[in-house]
């Protein structure tokens, strides 16, 4: 029997540290707990009444369009407040079912006071809707139009276009495949659409008398209605048999027992406006007259309550937003809003949430505009907006208690915010954020500059946790206009950090260099140490985005200085961690990983979760370029922990798409699937995360050549390649070439090989990536070997060889050992082939690396072979196999040739034939 080299063996541990796994549902359903296909059809209305005649056109149509090669593109027209929207909510709630990948809602606001939404932003809605991240949503109204057709292809949505301005608000919305059904409500009757792509157009005109009679009767009550049934027809008249009017009416009276039909019909008959109900050619009117009518029974609270609610721009609010611009408990307010919402003035969207119409909105703001003071009205909103920054403020200490804000430090030492009041306070900024940036918006328009930088300071920290980078910047820009209005210097300073750090993220860097670098200044000026440092250290993030590590390790060291003037510990860990990727950058590992083992420190010491996850990733990744990956694996799963503990949405994601790469550099496929390496891509792309889109797309192309789908492998790559390249990070950009390098050669594209190779050194070197300089070199002495240039690959493996014993790369090593012995075997040197191979399996077993061992094995096999031990390569070939099997490889099918090859040499080959297998039975081998 053959000796066997250190570390071969049939046995070994398969699975190392926690598995990673993801089942079922999108990326961010699983990982992240964030929703699916997208759901947002409005509420359906309760005990809907009438339209039978034009639903059943509907259906009809909707059953028509089975056999149709288009989709179907529906429009419902007719007059203002005729029921178009409430008829279309009602439809697409009945056949939602049908629509599995989702329904989508959206409001063109085509007649409303705010002016009609352009195509190029109903497609943005549409397209984060779809779980399109803001940074590759383009700009170009083409690019998104093919982006949208392109994620709707073959998936079955529902779509509804409310309240279209005209065809030329909805042709970029329709879909190009027959999957989807499109839903559209206009007063416009889209002769562009009929003509251009072939719409049916459903009219609706106001309700027949008969169906008029049955809303009221539902709304307002069968007894009373029917108990006078002339005062009913006489109301129906009166409110033009108009469904918004109708409804309305009927509701007042279903909330005022006391009151009779007949009442109702003398109130409406009883004002100037009113009398605009009853001509059929004044319908506009009617619809203001109906609001009036519903208003001016109002209490005077409810009726001031329901002014106030006009100067809210956020899409929804709450009790609490409401007291606070009423001047009463959130309890009081919640009451108004439920006795509001008898009267179909709000609509609730889920508990203790609220929003109004848009028409409503509209009277309603009129009303206040009538009715109350300039001074009055600046009270509410001014109210609105301190309690909405008051609640932020509050809300982002718990998110991050150690950045500093605008106005004074809070006193004494930072401390991290229990788990379950971080959980609330987080889920507080998920439903309060678009109202925030409304609010941030409506003070800036109104000069109030304190409240706009309380505002923008306070959304910074969760617009960055969770990667809003688009949102960020705006809010932060106003804030940065209400600073300088102000000549508010320290105002100004953390408004350019915060927009420094915005931009760096969504990978625009000359603007992010230009913030930090004023900041920095302003700050050296005004002598604020602590806003110099953090400028600097943003500046060192922008430099290692560029993979300026030698830059960035100058600009940290400048920072650390300041730290400890300081004595900013929470600063001084960020520092030290910025400095540690800069030596990482370098393959410096010994030095990086001293400052992170300072940085965890300093994290551990003050408490600082959020600091602690990003320091634990750090390190996993210098453990991955010393070839370490049972320490890499197991730094990440405990970041991974953490992330998810503090809800940290992008370092979740970052860290695990980490995990899913190392077990694919493990070549622990039952573990690292596909499935699984894909879901950690989607991961980073839901995030808005072009860099880490990039890194994830590497991945996925490592994975793919391990399948051995070197087409796909070679697609991922060169996109992976476009993006890397697009953000300057030229570290990435070689690892992606790298990548190419490989799967080319497996396809014999040699010269391609050789030159994304060739590039890949270049790049390294050019930024002091000795790990990546290692890598390239391996890569080009593979395609040597390929070609059959013997000596230039003995020289590149060598010299990749000397390089990762320089910088204690194991796994390297490993592989440059592999690449030496091919190349030996191939110059008929086989004792030192072997040799070598043995040194190569027995790192490999060192390291646990797996997919290496096997790799190597397999060429020991060849080797063994070809020195005549047959009996030797029939045990390695074995070996090789079952590693194999147990990662979940394909490479069987190398062995099985070359047991043919055994058997042919062999004669009628029936003693191996034997010999394998009873190797495959019984066969213990010698452990090192």
């Amino acid at each position: 029997m053959p000796g066997f080299p250190s570390g071969v063996g049939f046995g070994g541990d398969a699975v190392l540290g926690d598995k990673i796994t993801l089942i079922g549902g999108t990326a961010e359903d699983t990982v992240l707990g964030a929703p699916g296909p997208p759901r947002q059809l409005p509420r359906d209305i309760h005990d809907f009444s009438g339209r039978t005649q034009v639903m059943a056109r509907l259906d009809a149509l909707l059953r028509e369009d089975e056999r149709s090669p288009s989709p179907l593109v529906v429009a419902i027209t007719g007059m203002p407040g005729v029921g178009k929207t409430a008829l279309a909510v009602h439809w697409a709630h009945l056949i939602a079912d049908r629509f599995a990948d989702g329904q989508i809602f959206v409001d063109l606001r085509g007649y409303s006071e705010k002016a009609a939404l352009p195509p190029r932003e109903a497609l943005g809605q549409v397209l984060r809707a779809l779980n399109v991240p803001s940074g590759r949503i383009p700009v170009d109204e083409g690019e998104l139009a093919s982006l949208y057709r392109s994620r709707l292809a073959g998936k079955r949505v529902l779509i509804v276009l409310d309240d279209a301005a005209g065809s030329w608000q909805v042709h970029p919305l329709l879909p190009g495949g027959a999957s989807c059904v499109v839903l559209i409500t206009a007063r416009d009757d889209l002769v562009g659409l009929v003509a251009r792509d072939h719409v049916r157009t459903v009219p609706l005109d106001v309700m027949p008398t008969g169906e008029a009679l049955d809303l009221v009767r539902t709304v307002a009550g069968r007894e009373r209605t029917d108990a006078e049934p002339e005062a009913a027809r006489e109301l129906v008249q009166a409110c033009a048999r108009l469904p918004l009017a109708l409804g309305l009416a009927a509701a007042n009276l279903a909330t005022s027992p006391q009151q009779s039909v007949s009442d109702a019909v003398e109130m409406l008959a009883g004002g100037d406006r009113l009398s605009h109900l009853a001509p059929a050619d004044h319908l506009d009117s009617a619809v203001g007259a109906a609001f009036d009518w519903s208003y001016r029974g109002l209490a005077p609270d409810l009726a001031a309550a329901f002014r106030r609610l006009g100067l809210i721009e956020g899409p929804t609010f709450t009790p609490e937003a409401v007291g606070a611009m009423c001047a009463v408990p959130a309890g009081a307010a919640h009451r108004m809003l439920r006795r509001l919402e008898a009267a179909n003035l709000v609509q609730a969207t889920e508990s203790r949430r609220y929003r109004l119409h848009e028409l409503l909105r509209e009277y309603a703001k009129g009303r206040a505009e009538a009715e109350d003071g300039g001074p009055e009205r600046d009270a509410a909103l001014r109210a609105l907006a301190e309690g909405y920054a008051e609640r932020a403020r509050e809300a982002a200490r718990s998110l991050d208690p150690y950045r500093r804000v605008i106005g004074p430090e809070p006193a004494g030492t930072p401390a991290e915010t229990a788990p379950e009041r971080r959980a609330a306070d987080l889920e507080w900024f998920k439903a309060e954020y678009r109202n925030l940036v409304a609010v941030i918006a409506q003070t800036s328009r109104a000069g109030w500059d304190d409240l706009t930088l309380a505002l923008a300071d306070a959304v910074y920290g969760f617009f960055e946790l969770r990667r809003y980078g688009h949102r960020n910047v705006a809010a932060q820009s106003l804030g940065l206009a209400a600073a300088e209005r102000r000549g508010d210097v320290p105002a100004e300073i953390l408004m350019r950090h915060h927009l420094a750090v915005a931009h760096r993220e969504l990978g625009d860097l000359p603007a992010a260099l230009r913030e930090a670098r004023a900041a920095q200044e302003l700050s050296r000026r005004t002598g604020d140490r602590r806003g110099e440092a953090d400028a600097l250290v943003v500046i060192a993030r922008i430099h290692l985005q560029r993979s300026e590590y030698w830059e960035a390790l100058a600009v940290t060291r400048a920072a650390l200085a300041l730290r400890a003037e300081t004595g900013d510990r929470h600063g001084e860990a960020t520092t030290l961690d910025t400095m540690a990727r800069g030596h990482q950058g370098l393959s410096d590992y010994g030095p990086a990983y001293e400052r992170a083992a300072e940085a965890l420190a300093i994290r551990r010491e003050i408490g600082d979760v959020r600091g602690e996850a990003e320091t634990l990733d750090g390190i996993a990744r210098i453990y991955y370029g010393w070839g370490r990956a049972p320490q890499a694996l197991e730094h990440a799963v405990r970041a991974l922990r953490l992330r998810r503990e503090i809800g940290d949405r992008h370092g979740e994601a970052e860290t695990f798409s980490f995990i899913s790469y190392l077990h694919v550099w493990l070549g622990r496929h039952r573990q690292a699937t596909l499935y699984e390496v894909e879901r950690a891509l989607s991961l980073r792309r839901a995030m808005g995360d072009r860099l880490g889109e990039g890194h994830a797309l590497v991945y996925l192309s490592v994975a793919l050549r391990r399948l051995k789908r070197h087409d796909e492998a070679i697609r991922a790559g060169l996109e992976a390649l476009d993006t890397l390249q697009a953000l300057g990070d030229r570290q990435g950009e070689a690892e992606a070439l790298n990548s190419l390098s490989r799967s080319l050669r497996r396809l014999r594209a040699l010269d391609r090989a050789r030159a994304d190779a060739g590039r890949a050194l270049e790049l390294s070197r050019s930024i002091g990536d000795r790990f990546g300089v290692a890598t390239s070199l391996n890569s080009l002495a593979l395609v040597a070997l390929s070609r059959g240039a013997l000596r230039e690959a003995r020289d590149l493996a060598t010299r990749s060889l000397r390089l990762r014993r320089r910088i204690g790369d194991r796994r390297g090593e490993a592989n440059a050992l592999d690449a030496l012995c091919k190349v030996f075997h191939r110059m008929g040197m086989l004792d030192k082939a072997r040799r070598t191979a043995f040194r190569a399996c027995a790192i490999a077993a060192e390291i646990e690396d797996g997919h290496g061992r096997m790799v190597t094995l397999c060429a020991l096999a060849g080797i063994a072979f070809d020195s005549g031990d047959h009996v030797g390569a029939a045990v390695y070939a074995r070996e090789a196999v079952l590693l194999d099997r147990e990662l979940g490889g394909r490479d069987h099918h190398k062995m099985r040739r070359l047991y043919g090859r055994m058997i042919a040499a062999h004669g009628d080959g029936r003693l191996l034939a034997s010999l394998a297998e009873a190797l495959q039975i019984s066969f213990e081998p010698r452990r090192p």
